[in-house]
């Protein structure tokens, strides 16, 4: 059984991807939040300048010398159309939005005073064609556009503190990479990014969120963890495992390892506690994850774990802070099941 456990869990760690290493974040201004259900709206991220036409941009760098002769043409041309402006200042605005967002991107856009901020994927690299007829430019007049998949819109009230941060420059475009796991926790409970595997405990509870029910939580799902992998022979150490704790009202407890076997068996004692997550058709047969491969185990370890004291805090911890499935793993096994299981 624990070879076969084994097993599974290594070809499930394949199918879940890595954040790629070349993902840039950016934050895209809406003029004070003028555009941003233009933006949403019509899947698209834009700046502005239209006194420096792109035709002008793209000739210039391409009878370019070098990049730095571009840089200073384009400069001097900014100089001339915008001579109250700082030249440098909007080249690189529009150098950084023409040539340096691209395909897979991450962009932030806040709505006026980021009463809301939608996050979504750049889906090309190439600016969009707008035409004169273009629908959308009654709302916003600027040309210079990229497509976008909006992932999530989220609330100023539901908002991870530390984006705070991410807003606080008002240039109309900055690279905000340096926020990466910030914002990628606000836009998934379960992921690799820069060599480390992410697991985000989400606590929906409103208010009134106790310490200690997070704080027991977290060492008393490690502990239970450890327990696990020791049973299971599995030869991991879950105090390679490192936590970063909010304590807020709907707030994230993120953890977090180079070791991605461990921070994977994490999330699926998550999910063991609430039940195993779901049925769902695989196109053969139903599938319940309380009863099929990992999560199977899992439920069985902890319905006969040895220290019932540790589970019935559990329990009383995930019910009182809200505690639900992560739905990026749930995603992923949902997957895995399905490949496992369907006809070969």
């Amino acid at each position: 059984m624990n070879a076969n456990f084994t097993n599974q869990l290594n070809l499930l760690l394949k199918q879940i991807p890595e954040i790629p290493s070349n993902r840039e974040f950016w934050l895209i201004r809406t003029e004070g939040g003028q555009f941003f259900e233009s933006f949403q709206n019509y899947n698209y991220v834009a700046i502005g300048h239209e006194e420096i036409p792109y035709k002008k941009i793209f000739d210039l760098k391409n009878t370019s010398k070098n990049e730095e002769h571009f840089k200073s043409s384009l400069k001097d041309f900014i100089s001339e159309k915008l001579p109250e402006k700082q030249p440098g200042l909007v080249a690189g605005q529009l150098t950084r939005f023409i040539y340096e967002v691209k395909k897979g991107d991450i962009v932030v856009a806040p709505s006026e005073n980021s009463k809301y901020i939608a996050i979504g994927q750049i889906t090309g690299t190439p600016l969009m064609e707008v035409t004169e007829n273009d629908i959308t430019r009654t709302e916003c007049d600027y040309r210079k556009r990229k497509s976008v998949k909006w992932i999530t819109t989220i609330s100023k009230r539901g908002m991870d503190p530390l984006l705070y941060k991410v807003l606080q420059s008002h240039q109309a475009i900055n690279n905000i990479s340096h926020y990466d796991n910030i914002i990628q926790r606000s836009i998934g409970d379960f992921y690799k990014l820069n060599g480390k595997a992410n697991l985000i405990v989400n606590v929906n509870r409103e208010k009134n969120v106790k310490a200690n029910d997070l704080l027991f939580f977290g060492s008393d799902l490690l502990r239970l963890t450890q327990d696990f992998i020791d049973d299971y022979n599995l030869g991991l150490d879950t105090s390679l495992v490192d936590i970063k704790i909010n304590i807020n009202s709907k707030g994230k407890t993120q953890l977090l390892s180079k070791e991605a076997k461990i921070i994977l068996i994490l999330g699926l004692m998550v999910i063991g506690l609430n039940g195993g997550g779901f049925k769902f058709d695989n196109g053969v047969t139903e599938i319940d994850m309380s009863t099929d491969g990992l999560i199977k185990n899992v439920i069985e370890y902890q319905n006969n774990y040895h220290d019932r004291r540790i589970i019935d805090e559990l329990m009383k911890s995930k019910d009182s802070l809200e505690i639900t499935n992560n739905e990026d793993l749930l995603k992923y096994l949902k997957q895995f099941s399905t490949n496992k299981d369907l006809p070969k």
